[in-house]
């Protein structure tokens, strides 16, 4: 692990590249997220963290020595049935996990997901990926449901946990 000397703060259009190059990293081993490498683009991160600017989203990046090594997405719905939801996202480089950022960064999350009112915060998560399964449950969500053989990776079918925590 490295040296844990970070900052988390708000993500800004001028860290695209950087989280896109995370976001590649964890997709290329394979576990973690959905995407692989490649399948988002820079402009598409772009245009994410310029919508935070409508108070309904929120990016936040951990940055070590200029390198973006974590990053959380928080999604509020855009439409009246589900304005009330927060969809999230998370990826922490691989030289960084289990060193307490992913909670910092839900803890953050959350806050802010109060702050501005919403009532449901939702994910989903590949059933393999441990790690992440036991930091949600830490922060008290639970599993609502699953969607069996959602994601072929490596060859092999894996399950989607669906997870929910009401504030």
């Amino acid at each position: 692990m490295k040296n844990l000397e970070f900052t988390i703060r708000i993500a800004e259009t001028e860290d695209a590249e950087k989280i896109y190059h995370l976001l590649y990293d964890v997709g290329d081993e394979d576990v973690y997220i959905m995407t692989e490498p490649g399948e988002r683009t820079i402009e598409d991160i772009r245009t994410l963290i310029r919508e935070q600017s409508t108070n309904r989203n929120l990016i936040l990046v951990v940055e070590s020595y200029g390198d973006v090594v974590g990053v959380a997405g928080f999604v509020g719905g855009r439409f009246s049935k589900i304005c009330h939801v927060v969809e999230i996202g998370m990826a922490i480089d691989k030289d960084f996990r289990d060193s307490g950022l992913g909670s910092i960064l839900l803890r953050e999350g959350i806050a802010w997901a109060r702050k501005k009112g919403f009532r449901r915060l939702e994910l989903g998560v590949f059933s393999t990926n441990q790690r992440a399964l036991s930091l949600y449950k830490k922060f008290g969500f639970q599993e609502e449901g699953v969607r069996r053989n959602r994601y072929r990776v490596e060859g092999t079918w894996v399950d989607e946990i669906l997870m929910a925590k009401f504030l």
